[in-house]
């Protein structure tokens, strides 16, 4: 029974990062054609940082799922 609990606790997570890295890299893929704009440097640094933290997000939320799995080891 723990075992089949287990792996929908599982799924749940993996449905859930997957959810959230879907915005994450539409964000991603806007923000770096944004970047393509080199003609105010405000907004060239500003789409930088965005992309700094939509990669940080991505990032963050591939560890969490790998650490879920393992800790279900």
């Amino acid at each position: 029974m723990g075992g089949r609990s287990n792996r929908r606790k599982f799924k749940q997570i993996g449905t859930a990062l997957h959810e959230m890295c879907q915005p994450l890299t539409t964000l991603q893929c806007t923000l770096e054609m944004a970047a393509l704009n080199d003609t105010l440097e405000e907004y060239r640094e500003a789409t930088e940082t965005g992309l700094a933290e939509c990669r940080r997000l991505h990032e963050a939320s591939q560890e969490t799922e790998v650490e879920e799995l393992e800790a279900g080891r």
